[in-house]
Parts: C-alpha cells; structure tokens; sequence
C-alpha cells in the first residue's frame, strides 16, 4: 500500500504534459470504449458522457461498446478491442496478466456498496465467531470479498466461523436468510437494505460496516483503464476524456432528474422511493468528488487475479497505473466543476 502511494505521489509530481498534437487531431478517428457491466450506479459519470449532449460538448467521437458479458469483456480487451475500458480494476489486472495489450488504470468514480449486517445480538465482529455467515458461491468475487472483510474486522473465515454459501444471482436469498435467523451476519446490497428500510426489518439488524469504511473498493465497473498505446500516441484523447467524466461526476449531483433515470435502469423493478435512496446513498458514499485513483482497490484487483492467473503475484500496483492523468487535468483546471 505504501509503496502504490509513493509512485502515486512521485509521478504526479514529476509529471508533465507531454502531448503536442491538436485537439482535432487527436479526434480524427474513433475512441472505441469498452464498458461493462451495463448498468451500475457508480457509472452515473460515464452515462452522463454517453447518453447527454456532454459528448459533443467535449467534441469526442465515441464508439461505445458494451460486449455483454465477463468472458466477452476480457476477450475483447485481449484481442486489442479497447482503447478505453470502463469495467472492474480486476478485469483490468486479469487482460494484463494474461497477455493482453498493456491498459492502465487512471480513475474510478465507485464501487460496489454492500453493508456487513448481522443479528442484533451482534454487537461487534468477536460476536460472529462460531456463527454462520453468508456468502458467495465459493471461490467467487461474493466469496472473496465476504473473506476479506471478516479478516478486515479480525475474524478469520475459515477457522472462526462457518460460511454458508449461496448462487452469487441470488444476493437477495442472504438477506432473507438472514432475517429468518438462518444466518447470523451477511453482507448486503444497497438494494437489499432498501427492501429491508422499506419493511422495518433493518431496525432488527446490527449494522456491522460497509464497503466504504472497510476500503474493499471492487465491483460496479467503475475502474476506468487507457490502453499504452493510446497515452502514448493519443493522450490529449484521453485527458478530454476523463475531462468529461469529471464534468460527468458533478452532473450526477446538479442534475439529480437526469441522474435518477439513470438509476432506475440499474435495479430490478424498483419503485420511485428506491430510486430516491440509492441515488442519495451513491451520490453520498460512494461516487467521489473526483476520479482518483484507489490504491486499495488497484491492490485488491491484484490479489483477486492472483486467485486465477499466479503470475498476477508478482505484478506490482504501480505496473498496473497511470497516477498522471487525472492530476494534469486538476492541474489545469479540467477537471473543476
């Protein structure tokens, strides 16, 4: 972790801009943009690029593509698809590891909110040991990152207590398990909390933590990565880019009408007050102020594709990063608003 922060903070400040070509001419042919998964909340910028006139506004000739699922992700990212990809930082570190053209990371504007509920006679982590405790399917992303938050709050998951696990589609299943008394702590969606606020039956629960006080920043393709090639030859490109995703972040807080239609194309049948309180709980806890980089979640992305690819064990976080690009454009006033 110390070692990611003091590249970050060496390359940012012995960076300069470099890029002489014009802004037309590094418009000339399209950027082809990759993203996956299609709808996540904490992609609020990026829809705000694609879908209002902030694209033309920043003059970006975009073919946008969203390949449908994980395995079509990383294969079109191998095969050279991308110039820019808007998925998980872990899809990122997998291309990389795996002998796909070198991308980079260069910000992110989320991730995944769950919160570690439990049973209110939970009243801190050393009260789940010898207790049940929901998760994914094993070895899954769900899995994996049930694991690490227990051992994020001390608890070791496969020693101290038993894992339950369950079909990674059926997050809601954990939650209801858990309000039958099946299990004694899980983690939860922000969709399941507010099924559980709408009921009552989260003033049952003890809140435990969450994603965001844990640092587990994974999950909602919310990574944005740039390929080498593309920051070499075309970085004036990709500084209008990630110019625009910074626009594209304010936006999603000054225009909330706009942000909610958004967001109701990310749930499943979910009614106007759900909209309303996951729109307030990403735009609160989880989307940023600006698209920094997360040194935890470039890590976490390492150890999550040591899991599949060994050769991930040796990469190191600032192989894996560009920590120049979003801080010239703060340096330049591009990305204030």
């Amino acid at each position: 972790m110390g070692a990611l922060r003091l590249f970050l903070a060496i390359t940012v400040a012995g960076a300069a801009l470099t890029m002489t070509s014009s802004t037309a001419g590094a418009q000339s042919d399209p950027i082809r943009v990759l993203y996956y998964p299609p709808w996540n909340i904490s992609k609020l910028p990026m829809y705000f690029l694609r879908d209002t006139p902030l694209q033309k506004k920043y003059g970006l000739n975009i073919a946008w593509t969203n390949p449908g699922s994980n395995e079509k992700l990383l294969a079109a990212m191998k095969s050279g698809e991308a110039d820019i990809v808007v998925a998980s930082a872990n899809h990122i570190a997998h291309n990389n590891a795996s002998g796909g053209p070198e991308l980079k990371l260069v910000g992110n504007t989320g991730f995944n909110y769950s919160a570690f509920l439990a049973q209110a006679a939970i009243k801190g982590p050393g009260d789940l040991k010898g207790k049940k405790i929901g998760s994914g399917e094993p070895g899954s992303t769900p899995d994996q990152l049930v694991r690490l938050a227990l051992r994020k709050l001390g608890v070791d998951p496969d020693n101290d207590v038993t894992l339950v696990h369950f079909n990674d589609s059926r997050s809601a299943d954990r939650a209801n398990s858990l309000l039958s008394g099946e299990l004694a702590a899980t983690m939860v969606t922000a969709e399941g909390m507010y099924e559980m606020a709408k009921s009552g039956a989260i003033q049952r629960l003890t809140r435990l933590t969450d994603h965001r006080q844990l640092k587990i920043y994974a999950g909602g393709g919310a990574d944005y990565a740039i390929s080498a090639a593309f920051l070499r030859q075309r970085r004036a490109a990709a500084q209008l880019f990630m110019s625009a995703i910074c626009e594209g972040i304010a936006l999603s807080r000054q225009d909330a009408v706009k942000a909610k239609e958004f967001v109701a194309k990310t749930g499943r049948k979910i009614d106007a007050a759900g909209i309303d309180y996951l729109y307030n709980l990403y735009v609160t806890d989880v989307i940023p102020q600006k698209p920094h980089l997360k040194p935890e979640g470039v890590e976490l992305a390492l150890q999550m594709t040591a899991a599949l690819i060994p050769s991930a064990a040796s990469m190191k976080p600032e192989q894996l990063v560009d920590a120049a690009l979003v801080p010239e454009l703060e340096k330049d006033g591009r990305c204030s608003f």
